[in-house]
């Protein structure tokens, strides 16, 4: 059997938020788990996730927890 991987399907219930802060200036938003897969994508890795978000106040990466 194949490894599965971490990916915001399997690790976002329902009733969680994806957060995310920037490294840079460490503006923080949150994401309901609907908009996160709508904008992110289901499959979407946490390693996906952080290439993709982009702060919008100084261009910095994205830590990301849930």
């Amino acid at each position: 059997m194949g490894q599965l991987f971490q990916n915001l399907n399997r690790s976002l219930r329902t009733d969680q938020v994806l957060k995310a802060q920037c490294e840079g200036c460490h503006r923080r938003v949150t994401f309901a788990r609907p908009e996160a897969v709508r904008l992110l994508g289901s499959d979407a890795t946490p390693m996906e996730i952080r290439a993709r978000l982009v702060c919008r106040a100084c261009g910095g990466s994205a830590r990301i927890w849930i």
